[in-house]
């Protein structure tokens, strides 16, 4: 130790020997993440992101230590060793806070609590787990001391899914691969909270959505999100929502296991991602009902999703609309509340209503939300992009109606996109500017815009007919 570092004192400062002490304690289990996950800016933003996890994460196979690579990275700031301590703290990681400042210890064994912490942790799991933890060096999520909790005593066993194992889920994704499927690898993209990876499960296709740290989550908000995650799907059964099959929660991170979409998600097959062909008229119709039947039922069963956007709604093999991502789902207490407040503003920005924005949670702001969707559905747009002006797909809809703007609603729809009957096209916008008003009350409920998009189905299959 050294008697001559205080709480003022620069991390840039600290010898060399003190930062290799503290990556004696903070390199084993990955517990640098606890630390790089709490680093904030400032204003008060987080200072690293996911890409920098797996940056720092990558020195390990070059024989270097994150630990002190990560703090001379930091220390290019006035960062202090105060701060530096206070995380270690908030975390409990006592015996590396103090190497640092041992007067700031409580009078406890930080010994104890900090030296071998896998025997601490993970004394319930096999044998054969923890030699596999031991060799696995992929990216950690920093809330694995949590891991075994992260579902409640009372629900774990009772929740109606499979509980995997954390190295059946390793072995069945390739030990989660991360090439491209295209590539030969597992991985098929970046999911709500984590990664999503293919996998086989007694010779059923399924996706497994690793759980990872995100730029502005928090450890305690991604052991919520997985909670919510299975306690929603638990109880809502419908064949517009994703289906899953199980859970696993033994591990270093956390996994959540559904049937495989094959046809992956609207949002990419708008995009035609993979040279896939576009979506004609008819499936986006069907696709659109379908979520709005979705949508539906969650409302009717008082639940709010927060998220509806097109990367959340998920096509299987029939092009069947299945809508995913719980994590943020909303229920009323009582089951009779329309709307409810927050402090978290939770959402993606460029599907946010007005109310959403100042904390309120109602069905509406879903209906808001679902209105960008359909935008998309008619555009094949993205719904935000930094190129375009304006940004947000919703703020075009005020130059289709600006006689002064050039922009038509035929300019409008989907060049790649033959089939569709301009009658039916002005009836899905319409619906979609009525679901985007500005005030809440003026906007249908989902019932309403799922009976409209019901009579556009029936007016292409009678058109089909004649």
């Amino acid at each position: 130790m050294n008697n001559s570092v205080t709480s003022a004192t620069y991390i840039r400062n600290l010898s060399y020997s003190l930062r290799r002490k503290l990556s004696d304690f903070l390199d084993p289990q990955d517990s640098w993440k606890y630390v790089i996950v709490s680093i904030r800016k400032p204003n008060g933003d987080l200072r690293y992101s996911q890409l920098h996890v797996r940056r720092f994460e990558g020195l390990v196979g070059q024989g270097r230590s994150p630990t002190v690579e990560l703090l001379n990275d930091w220390g290019t700031t006035n960062s202090t060793v105060g701060e530096l301590v206070d995380i270690l703290k908030s975390h409990k990681l006592l015996a590396a806070a103090s190497v640092l400042l041992p007067d700031r210890i409580d009078d406890v064994s930080a010994e104890t609590q900090q030296s071998a912490p896998a025997e601490n942790t993970y004394s319930t799991l096999s044998t054969k787990v923890l030699e596999d933890r031991e060799t696995d060096r992929e990216t950690a999520v920093p809330s694995a001391p949590q891991a075994q909790n992260l579902l409640e005593d009372k629900e774990s066993g009772h929740t109606g899914f499979s509980n995997f194992s954390y190295s059946e889920m390793r072995m069945i994704t390739g030990n989660f691969d991360d090439r491209p499927m295209l590539d030969g690898g597992s991985r098929i993209g970046e999911g709500g909270f984590g990664t999503v990876y293919r996998g086989l499960l007694n010779d059923r296709p399924v996706a497994i959505k690793k759980l990872g740290p995100m730029e502005d989550i928090s450890l305690d908000e991604l052991r919520v999100q997985f909670n919510q995650e299975i306690q929603t799907l638990k109880v809502l059964k419908h064949e517009n929502l994703v289906d899953m099959i199980g859970f696993s929660c033994d591990g270093q991170h956390p996994c959540l296991v559904y049937a495989l979409m094959t046809n992956g998600s609207l949002l990419d097959r708008l995009a035609c991602m993979e040279d896939t062909p576009p979506l004609c008229w008819w499936q986006r119709c069907l696709i659109a009902e379908g979520s709005a039947r979705g949508l539906e039922y969650l409302h009717c069963n008082h639940h709010v999703h927060r998220d509806v956007k097109s990367a959340n709604i998920l096509l299987d093999e029939k092009f069947v609309a299945k809508i995913s991502d719980f994590g943020l789902t909303r229920a009323s207490a009582k089951h009779t509340s329309t709307t409810m407040m927050t402090e978290r503003i939770v959402g993606t920005r460029a599907y946010m209503a007005p109310e959403a924005l100042r904390g309120e949670i109602t069905p509406k702001s879903d209906v808001f939300s679902f209105g960008v969707v359909l935008l998309e559905i008619l555009s094949g747009l993205p719904p935000a992009d930094e190129s375009r002006e304006p940004q947000f797909l919703m703020e075009l809809r005020y130059d289709i109606d600006d006689e002064d703007e050039e922009l038509t609603l035929e300019d409008f729809v989907d060049k790649k996109m033959r089939d569709w009957e301009l009658s039916q096209v002005e009836s899905v916008y319409s619906l979609a500017c009525n679901c985007l008003h500005e005030r809440k009350n003026r906007r249908p409920v989902i019932k309403q815009v799922l009976s409209e998009l019901k009579g556009v189905v029936k007016s292409i299959s009678l058109d089909s007919q004649a």
